[in-house]
């Protein structure tokens, strides 16, 4: 993530990707629905490759996401790398939530982008979403003496559907 620090980025995102997801998101309504973007950094931003759905167990998945975590741990020892994370927001915006922001600390260590899908009924069609991407930051605070504790931000990134 060091190579990525301070620069923006482009994520590459093949249409077929952005296809599986979009139906992911579709048949999990009115749920959120989660996965993991698998892929690989390059210069000047990163190729997504591979999407891979994950269960969502949250206790409330028509408001928050869960990722499954034998699902989750497999995608961390996968190929090609696990680069991201997406889900989705059935009924608002794909900007990051309060919770999302929350929740990010968990597994933002291991990731390089954060994308969030809404679902596009403007047409009547149930094929197309919104799709925002954000790439993970982190900094480091203090919070004593003896302790530092990596902070995380989500800055938006332009993606490109090839």
């Amino acid at each position: 993530m060091a190579a990525l620090h301070g620069q923006q980025n482009t994520f590459y995102i093949p249409s077929s990707v952005e296809q599986e997801m979009c139906k992911h998101m579709f048949l999990s309504l009115p749920q959120e629905a989660c996965g993991v973007m698998l892929g690989e950094t390059a210069a000047g931003g990163i190729r997504i490759s591979r999407f891979q759905p994950i269960r969502n167990v949250a206790p409330d998945p028509l408001h928050h996401f869960v990722l499954d975590n034998a699902e989750w741990i497999r995608c961390v020892f996968s190929e090609p790398k696990l680069i991201g994370i997406f889900h989705s927001h059935p009924q608002s915006r794909p900007v990051p939530s309060l919770e999302d922001m929350q929740a990010l600390p968990a597994f933002a260590g291991l990731l390089q982008m954060y994308l969030i899908g809404s679902p596009d009924l403007t047409n009547g069609l149930r094929s197309h979403m919104h799709l925002n991407g954000y790439q993970i930051e982190s900094s480091k605070e203090s919070q004593n003496q003896t302790r530092v504790v990596p902070s995380y931000h989500l800055l938006p990134v332009r993606l490109c559907v090839t």
